[in-house]
């Protein structure tokens, strides 16, 4: 795992932790009960910042976070989406793949979207896409 304390290129912020190899975005969600669309909203406005402008296939680790709102995942599932070219979102519970599948088979995200239970599985996914 990255060294947050030593790497420029890694951001920690106050719901994130944020970082790029290999092409990749990897977000990592801090630990939390719910994320509502504020919380939501707070998250992408750190990414945005972190990436600048540049477009990325994005690993969305939220193993750490118990809940969210129906709210959160709209704004996620689109406007929240702006400048992921691909998102792997990495689980570690049953209820988390059951929010996790709600969100990919409902809110339809606007772009290719996979859940995944191993960072392995989801980096090897989402390689296809980075330049």
């Amino acid at each position: 795992m990255a060294n947050f304390e030593k790497n420029p290129n890694i951001r920690s912020t106050e719901h994130l932790e944020l970082f790029v190899e290999g092409g990749i975005l990897h977000c990592i969600y801090k630990e939390v009960d719910m994320v509502d669309l504020e919380y939501a909203q707070a998250c992408v406005s750190e990414r945005l910042a972190f990436i600048d402008g540049k477009a990325y296939p994005s690993l969305f680790d939220i193993t750490r976070i118990k809940q969210s709102t129906k709210e959160a995942r709209d704004f996620m599932a689109n406007e929240g989406n702006d400048l992921v070219s691909a998102s792997a979102i990495l689980i570690g519970s049953p209820m988390l793949k059951m929010t996790a599948n709600f969100y990919i088979m409902v809110n339809k995200p606007k772009n290719p979207t996979r859940m995944f239970t191993d960072r392995k599985s989801a980096l090897e996914w989402l390689s296809q896409f980075s330049a």
